[in-house]
């Protein structure tokens, strides 16, 4: 195996491992909000659960698209900046970060220190943080330039 190669091998086993709170199974917020308990299990085994009050304040910013929403929302992190990033990719979930930041829509969203502060103040039973191959290319490419 070549020294790429074992490192690729190396990084993917340690991303399961970083990653292991993580959803197992993502669910809607139609089918969260039926849920005496609103929770998914993790790939650990674990229940995250959500609060109410977030689910709602989520529905009335997305209103019929709430059958389309999965939550957990993923934010990416981007940790080889000088600050950390997140990335948020899926089109509501930016539509409803960007409503709850008050900054204009985009998708893929980037998501500053400050922003990531008030997302968890107002929604931080909805997100989870991960680490993904597709964010370390990313770095990779930046460190290039």
């Amino acid at each position: 195996m070549s020294e790429d190669r074992t490192l690729e091998y190396l990084l993917e086993r340690e991303l399961r491992v970083v990653n292991s709170y993580v959803a197992a199974k993502r669910k809607t917020l139609t089918e969260l909000l039926k849920e005496d308990y609103p929770h998914v299990l993790t790939l650990s085994g674990d229940i995250h659960m959500f609060r109410k009050s977030e689910l709602m304040l989520a529905k009335e910013v997305v209103g019929e698209d709430a059958e389309k929403l999965m939550l957990p929302i993923y934010v990416e992190l981007i940790p080889a900046q000088t600050i950390t990033t997140g990335v948020v990719r899926e089109e509501l979930a930016t539509k409803l970060i960007s409503a709850l930041l008050g900054i204009d829509h985009a998708t893929p969203l980037y998501v500053y220190p400050v922003q990531l502060a008030e997302l968890r103040r107002k929604i931080g039973t909805l997100i989870q943080y991960v680490v993904s191959p597709e964010v370390l290319k990313e770095v990779r490419d930046y460190e290039e330039i």
